[in-house]
């Protein structure tokens, strides 16, 4: 699936749009530039799931867990946890598991999105049993204008 959007309302529009597909124990990679949408389009996954919260990048926290409220879509209202990743500094298996975030991947009361999603791929193919894994690939048209192509794929654990 593509999609250009021309204006930050229409990227969190779309995130709302994506968040009422989730079923719960999904592990979504968003991957793009700086500044190409990737935390906008958060924010609109967020209020789908009905965040109260104020969401922005975990850069320096490197992962926040958003509290949801319940959804009027019924497959929504399973979801508990949206946890937000931030895997910039080339985050290793040791640390997802020191910052509690492998807790997370794969349960079926939360959904795990993870930005600079590309540095972490490669743990998710070798170390994790099956998950339902999604990867969202944003990039900057103009100043405005994103790309954002959707790739829904399942990863599985080499044997």
């Amino acid at each position: 699936m593509r999609i250009i959007t021309k204006n930050a309302e229409q990227t969190i529009k779309f995130g709302e749009k994506f968040a009422k597909k989730l079923v719960g124990g999904e592990v979504v990679l968003l991957v793009g530039d700086l500044g190409s949408g990737k935390t906008t389009f958060m924010k609109g996954v967020a209020r789908a799931l009905g965040v109260k919260q104020i969401v922005n990048s975990p850069t320096f926290v490197i992962m926040k867990i958003y509290k949801t409220t319940p959804a009027t879509t019924y497959k929504l209202q399973a979801i508990k946890n949206l946890v937000h990743i931030d895997a910039y500094r080339s985050i290793d298996l040791p640390k997802l598991e020191n910052i509690g975030a492998t807790e997370y991947f794969g349960r079926k009361d939360s959904v795990c999105f993870v930005e600079w999603g590309k540095f972490l791929e490669e743990i998710l193919n070798f170390e994790f049993r099956i998950l339902k894994v999604c990867k969202v690939c944003f990039r900057n048209i103009d100043e405005n204008t994103r790309e954002i192509v959707v790739k829904r794929k399942k990863l599985y654990n080499k044997i």
